[in-house]
């Protein structure tokens, strides 16, 4: 029989009995008694846990320095291979450097490809320019051999025009070496560009790619929740860098996750023993690792808090899943070798607590000295011998005895 079961079936005799009294004539038979009980007594608090991986691989949105969307994302629960495509972000802004960094390496080539064009032709003038000069400079020599029937200012003019190619030819040797080396420096800085617009490119493409998530363990795929109304992240939803957005459980081990009210989470402390059932032979065992020491709404602008307390698991006989339902008594407190009564046997009487024990046919009063109650026991270290009975009631002055019986 459950604690609330006892509860109601006290509450149900002492009802019935303040119905049937109405004599002027007391007997002990008259009042209801329940037998003192002697053991270890444990008190439970009784909550719905849930089991889950004690490690998960969690799936966050990458660093993208921007905004992005969920396009996709895999169902909830089901089974994911390493290397599977579980979510596709949507990022205008990534997608438009992309494009933008490839219209500008585009641009920089083609850029270097006119440059190198323009440079050829600057050489291939200054090349026809020497040429031209050179078979000028030929010409000249050739009349030079003529000088014998010219007369000696025609052999000056000649001379001095042959002083002349060379030195303009010497010029545009000079040039074209120099052009040579301009070019070069030209076109480097050319490349440097392309090279700069290749790792733009490259960086675009890099965060693109991260637009693309895929899973990095095989498992169960688990969506995460949203920090505010505390539902699974859905297909439509913003996300930024580093939020959550799912986990892969590590099934090697598990832990209870219990969401507890504020007065719940007020009775239980790190270390409190549990024990727990899935099933009737379907048997958990641990110990409360930790307690949130603040509490997050049960949804969205709700005043109502639950905590979180998770508990490891130190024993379990059956193949746990992630998710899993489990009912847990967690010991709150253990008192070895008491007295149990229930708690409306008790009365306050000028600031003691008292019980009225049967005696032969009357009752005794006696005091006690309460070490723990709950809600429906109390628990009394000594005073009691666990054969004697209690009033659920308080008896009539004629049926108590004078005698008041203390348990100092």
């Amino acid at each position: 029989m459950t604690i609330f079961s006892k509860q109601k079936t006290l509450i149900l005799k002492v009802l019935f009995l303040s119905a049937t009294i109405s004599s002027c004539h007391y007997k002990q038979n008259d009042i209801y008694t329940h037998q003192v009980e002697h053991k270890n007594f444990t008190d439970n608090l009784t909550v719905i846990g849930e089991l889950q991986p004690s490690s998960s691989l969690n799936i966050s949105c990458p660093r993208l320095r921007a905004d992005a969307s969920i396009s996709y994302l895999i169902k909830h629960g089901k089974l994911v291979e390493k290397g599977d495509t579980i979510c596709i972000l949507e990022a205008k802004e990534i997608a438009n450097k992309y494009e933008q960094a490839k219209s500008d390496l585009d641009n920089a080539k083609a850029e270097y490809r006119k440059t190198e064009a323009q440079l050829n032709l600057n050489t291939q003038l200054l090349i026809a320019q020497k040429e031209t000069i050179e078979a000028s400079e030929a010409i000249k020599k050739l009349d030079s051999i003529q000088q014998k029937f010219v007369s000696n200012s025609r052999k000056q003019i000649i001379g001095l025009e042959l002083k002349k190619a060379e030195l303009e030819k010497q010029k545009v040797v000079n040039r074209l070496n120099s052009l040579k080396k301009i070019n070069k420096s030209k076109l480097s800085q050319k490349q440097i560009k392309i090279k700069q617009a290749e790792n733009q490119l490259s960086s675009a493409k890099s965060l693109l790619n991260q637009l693309i998530i895929t899973a990095p363990n095989s498992g169960t795929f688990l969506r995460a929740k949203q920090r505010r109304s505390n539902k699974l992240i859905n297909e439509g939803d913003i996300v930024w860098g580093g939020m959550a957005i799912a986990k892969i459980p590590n099934s090697a081990s598990y832990q209870v996750k219990f969401f507890l009210t504020e007065q719940e989470c007020k009775q239980i402390e790190k270390d409190f023993p549990f024990e727990g059932h899935s099933k009737s032979n379907e048997i958990i065992t641990g110990l409360i690792k930790n307690k949130a020491p603040v509490g997050k709404p049960v949804e969205e602008n709700s005043e109502v808090k639950v905590f979180e307390v998770i508990a490891k698991i130190d024993s379990i006989n059956f193949e746990p899943k992630p998710g899993q339902s489990v009912g847990c008594d967690i010991i709150t407190k253990s008192i070895p070798d008491a007295y149990i009564i229930p708690l409306l046997a008790v009365f306050p009487e000028d600031s003691m607590q008292v019980v009225y024990v049967a005696h032969q046919n009357k009752f005794e009063k006696r005091s006690i000295t309460i070490a723990y109650k709950n809600a429906i026991q109390a628990v009394v270290k000594s005073g009691f011998t666990a054969e004697e009975k209690i009033a659920l009631i308080k008896p009539h002055k004629n049926l108590i005895l004078k005698k008041d019986t203390s348990d100092e």
